[in-house]
């Protein structure tokens, strides 16, 4: 007889007792709920025109005295963040999470709809989909690689000491976090008053 309890296919932390008829734990469900709602204000940031605006991907080089008409690489992470989400709607909705939105006229507003309706069914996916941990990791990297691109830096995470005994990561920039142990949401100025974890323990 099987007595392992069962744990998130994401992040392997055991699953509470009271709510295991679900792959994936509510920690993980809300990080990537933050990722799909933060994604679409970020993706409309993100600038193709070399030398206009802030920081983005890097620019591709050409010969001195010349630059691209566009940022290829900026194009390049656009097409992918697109064909991401795109084919975790199709597939969903292929599952039974229900029709697939219409898609709009302009790319920035396919990611929004596209960012909304696979948040909105993201409770049926951590429990009726077994492959909402690829999901869930595919659309935290989209985020981080868009996030990266914007604000042209990419942020140290540090491990922080939650009472239940778990660890919560976060960034000097983090608006807030969820516990993956306990499910608690931490909004910034309670992250900033906990304590950093102790080497070694348990990681979130």
């Amino acid at each position: 007889m099987d007595t392992t309890a069962p744990a998130c296919v994401a992040c392997t932390r055991p699953l509470p007792a009271w709510d295991q008829q679900r792959f994936a734990c509510d920690g993980c469900q809300q990080a990537a709920a933050d990722a799909l709602a933060e994604l679409p204000g970020l993706y409309a940031r993100l600038d193709i025109t070399p030398g206009r605006g802030g920081p983005r991907v890097g620019s591709l080089h050409t010969a001195a005295g010349s630059r691209p008409p566009i940022d290829l690489a900026v194009i390049d992470l656009r097409a992918q963040v697109h064909g991401v989400l795109a084919s975790w709607v199709r597939d969903w909705s292929e599952s039974g999470a229900g029709d697939a939105p219409e898609w709009l006229a302009t790319e920035a507003a396919r990611v929004a709809a596209a960012c909304r309706w696979l948040r909105w069914r993201l409770d049926w996916a951590v429990r009726m989909h077994p492959a909402v941990d690829e999901a869930i990791r595919e659309l935290r990297d989209a985020h981080r690689a868009v996030h990266l691109a914007v604000e042209g830096r990419d942020e140290r995470a540090v491990r922080l000491a939650c009472p239940c005994g778990g660890t919560v990561a976060a960034t000097v920039s983090s608006p807030g976090a969820t516990c993956p142990g306990c499910g608690v949401r931490y909004g910034r100025r309670e992250l900033l008053a906990l304590p950093v974890a102790a080497r070694g323990r348990a990681a979130a």
